[in-house]
């Protein structure tokens, strides 16, 4: 369905709730892996994802059609990552821009984590970078966001974006091949 048509439904109050379910089908997985490699835990996530598609629900008549609605639907589902994260750290004071020594211990200990030697040294790896820089390099590697949408969705500059991904990618490739 295109965008469009699909805008169409959701701004029409006798079709919003039929407009909604389709957006739901649409980007539920996207949203939730999103959402997932932010928070770490299946149950957080699927909390957050919740959070996320209140919001949308609500805010919906209010969007203005200025970016793509996937990218407006990721800066808000970002946004609610933020805000469990920010719940979250308040006693432990934990900072975007420092690494989270809770990463591995939270990964591990979820159920659905299936760890292997290269996905161990991966995560690994992953856990040693700060919170943004993680973040950025998800967005960009796995759900396949183009540096314009990250920079959207996280409201960081561009050129910050890329510079950061591809220190990342940089220091992934040469620990992995140590």
């Amino acid at each position: 369905m295109k965008e469009g048509a699909l805008l169409k439904l959701l701004k029409n109050p006798s079709s919003k709730s039929e407009g909604f379910k389709l957006l739901v089908d649409l980007y539920q997985e996207k949203l939730y892996w999103m959402i997932r490699k932010m928070v770490l835990s299946h149950d957080t996530a699927n909390d957050v994802l919740q959070e996320t598609y209140i919001r949308i629900f609500k805010g919906i008549d209010n969007f203005k059609g200025n970016s793509a609605i996937s990218t407006w639907m990721y800066r808000i589902a970002y946004n609610e990552c933020l805000r469990f994260l920010s719940k979250e750290s308040k006693l432990l004071r934990v900072e975007l821009d420092i690494s989270d020594s809770d990463y591995s211990k939270k990964l591990y200990a979820d159920s659905y984590f299936d760890p292997n030697e290269l996905s161990t040294k991966f995560h690994t790896i992953l856990s040693e970078l700060t919170v943004n820089q993680r973040n950025i390099f998800n967005m960009k590697y796995f759900d396949e966001l183009k540096f314009k949408e990250i920079s959207d969705v996280t409201g960081i500059n561009i050129n910050t974006i890329k510079s950061t991904y591809y220190l990342v990618e940089k220091k992934i490739k040469k620990e992995i091949n140590e």
